[in-house]
């Protein structure tokens, strides 16, 4: 097994806080330095959860780090209860936003890149913002049910913290979808998101591979679990019936 004080773990949650603070500095940290429209309360609660739970992930494996599994394990119960505060305010943001967008003057049959060029070119806004709302749900449940084995698992540190990992990994891309936007990349239908997500994924799989000499099955199945849930959310929001869903919530 891998030695738990490897700085692997910890290097790898301080990326993923820095994707975080950096996708989010124009629309939230730094707003009032971008000129940006007013922002709605629950987005303040959402943005405040999610980058919560990277400063908590940081933290966490800082403490391992340094050796204080005992309170390591004290703040693994706020974790585990924070998670769920994580959950519920992406889901707000996810479920409110089609009706936000509506009340702004945006149309199902709106192209999108009236709206914003860098979101996707010869795309309805019910297209793209199907697309954002179920694959958005999907990896929503892709957390909750990695976080939930991860506390099942926390007696059994090899799994417990690359389930953990992974299920933050997850809820990243966001992040790096406002990243994406800029000019320099090519917009959120650039090489960008999904360039960076599997890069991350190759990392740890690099990284079991050196330290195990084997893919850790833990690895294993949260990559083929959150795979296969991503692409049903993507398949969903292609089919009338999650177009129509999502029409329901305007």
């Amino acid at each position: 097994m891998a030695n738990n004080k490897q700085p692997f773990f910890l290097a790898y949650s301080l990326v993923l806080l820095c994707i975080v603070l950096a996708g989010f500095a124009p629309s939230f940290f730094l707003r009032f330095a971008f000129q940006q429209p007013p922002l709605l309360p629950y987005l303040y609660l959402h943005g405040a959860f999610l980058t919560g739970w990277f400063v908590w992930l940081v933290a966490q494996a800082w403490l391992i780090r340094v050796n204080k599994p005992s309170l390591h394990r004290r703040l693994g119960y706020v974790g585990a209860g924070y998670g769920v505060l994580v959950v519920l305010g992406g889901l707000l943001a996810v479920l409110r936003e089609v009706s936000h967008d509506l009340s702004q003057g945006v149309t199902f049959d709106t192209l999108i890149e009236a709206a914003d060029p860098s979101l996707g070119v010869d795309v309805t806004y019910l297209e793209f913002i199907s697309h954002e709302v179920w694959v958005s749900l999907a990896d929503l449940g892709t957390f909750a049910v990695l976080l939930g084995a991860a506390i099942v698992y926390r007696r059994h540190a090899d799994i417990h913290k690359r389930l953990i990992l992974l299920a933050a990994l997850v809820i990243v891309s966001p992040a790096l979808g406002r990243i994406s936007r800029l000019e320099l990349f090519g917009g959120e239908g650039g090489p960008l998101v999904t360039s960076v997500m599997l890069a991350l994924l190759a990392s740890l799989v690099i990284y079991d591979w050196l330290s195990l000499k084997k893919i850790h099955g833990a690895t294993i199945a949260s990559i083929i679990m959150a795979g296969l849930l991503h692409m049903a959310g993507s398949w969903i929001a292609v089919t009338e019936l999650g177009q129509d869903l999502v029409r329901k919530l305007g």
